[in-house]
């Protein structure tokens, strides 16, 4: 009877347990997808360069640092930013209709970055694979398709004659001496980014299935201007037992804005990044490691890893020198399928302690490795000598740079694990 009792106190203990655990776990998934949710809201304006969306992204971030105890780095108006400026198109507006049927920006099409100002209606030439521009009248609008033809694509010989021609500024190179008012690129997904040029004529790409059958006419106006622009990194710390000694955890905040109506949120990218950077700093600003810990959220990556390249070439405000070891997060919404570590191949002994932990705590199904690469913001300090790791989650919805990148399609499957990982990961380090 007396083992009965116990073996049933012991399984109310464990479940008991287990319930304090998921309430936990839920907690963190729920304070997680508040600040991805506030990031990606209406007001942040994707976070991108109109409607100040950056600097109000950095306000916010600003904000939680204080309010978790994480330290400025410098006194005056605004002591967690350090400001850079940087050339953009900013394009502001955008219409576009087929055969007077408007189409729906960020949804069926968006400008090519570096797109200008411009107005007209033309008839459509279609310009095949972009490939000739024999045969095509001058100062027209063309139609054009993504990639190679079959017929090349399928002969290897071929295709490496024409390889520099499957892109898009191929394709441009090609065109360009007709001096087209309009190019219109046929794709299958839209992928929109920065430019800091500006061309003679915008570039309209569309999604395959959005346009009719037999598109023949053209209609278009768009609003867009080179800008100089003062943005920000926003930079704290939380003092650990080896004051001078640092491990940063960073994060970019920024992403591709709004143009019009349509809305770049970018809850995976880089939403999640921030939220869980934000929540790792929660956790160590009750419970400091060995070394201080040096928060950053990148302004600027959208543009080329701009902040982080700023930091490391221009103001280094804590040196390269102090840094053991940095962890940059970015697309940390999903992993189903693992989580790759870019970086992981140059520094096998932390890339070894990673999978240790990770076959012990079952964050993931599988970390995988691969060399440094210009993909974030670890690149610059990597390069420079800081060891370090950029963690991107795998699997799950694959919207990227896209309108779809939205709180509602992020999965957030391994959060709390991965959360876990990490902070075990940075305590062995």
């Amino acid at each position: 009877m007396k083992k009965k009792i116990l073996f049933s106190l012991l399984l109310l203990t464990e479940i008991s347990l287990i319930a304090q655990e998921s309430l936990s776990s839920k907690a963190l998934l729920a304070s997680a997808r508040k600040d991805v949710a506030l990031l990606c809201s209406g007001k942040f304006a994707g976070r991108g360069y109109v409607k100040n969306g950056h600097t109000i992204a950095a306000d916010y971030i600003a904000r939680r640092f204080r309010q978790i105890g994480v330290k400025p780095l410098n006194n005056g108006e605004n002591p967690y930013f350090q400001y850079f400026t940087l050339n953009l198109n900013i394009i502001q507006e955008a219409a576009v209709s087929i055969n007077g049927q408007s189409m729906q920006m960020g949804k069926d099409f968006i400008l090519s970055p570096s797109s200008p100002s411009s107005s007209g209606t033309q008839s459509l030439e279609d310009a095949g694979y972009g490939l000739t521009a024999e045969g095509l009248p001058m100062g027209c609008a063309l139609l054009f398709r993504d990639g190679l033809p079959p017929e090349i694509a399928g002969d290897p010989a071929q295709k490496e004659k024409y390889k520099d021609y499957a892109s898009l500024n191929g394709k441009i190179s090609v065109l360009e001496p007709l001096k087209p008012e309009l190019l219109m690129l046929k794709k299958k997904k839209l992928t929109a980014s920065f430019s800091a040029e500006q061309d003679a004529f915008p570039v309209v790409e569309c999604v395959e299935d959005s346009l009719p059958e037999d598109p023949v006419q053209v209609k278009w106006e768009t609003l867009a201007a080179t800008e100089n622009i003062e943005t920000q990194n926003v930079i704290g710390k939380i003092t650990g037992t080896i004051k001078d000694t640092f491990i940063v955890i960073s994060a970019h905040y920024d992403h591709l804005g709004q143009v019009g109506e349509a809305v770049f949120t970018g809850a995976n990218d880089n939403a999640s990044g921030i939220a869980l950077m934000l929540s790792l700093a929660e956790h160590f600003a009750q419970k400091p490691p060995k070394y201080s810990l040096l928060f950053i959220a990148f302004g600027a990556e959208e543009t080329g890893l701009m902040g982080s390249k700023y930091y490391v070439e221009k103001d280094p405000v804590i040196p390269l020198k102090q840094m053991r070891f940095m962890l940059n997060l970015d697309l940390m919404g999903n992993g189903t399928d693992g989580i790759m570590a870019v970086g992981g191949v140059e520094n096998t002994k932390e890339f070894e302690m990673l999978t240790r932990l990770n076959e012990t705590e079952k964050a993931v199904p599988i970390v995988k490795s691969r060399k440094n690469a210009p993909n974030s913001d670890h690149y610059f300090f990597l390069v420079n000598g800081v060891k370090g790791f950029f963690i991107y989650t795998m699997g799950g919805p694959q919207w990227y740079h896209d309108v779809f990148d939205t709180p509602e399609n992020l999965e957030f499957s391994r959060y709390p694990e991965l959360r876990s990982l990490f902070i075990h990961f940075i305590e062995g380090i």
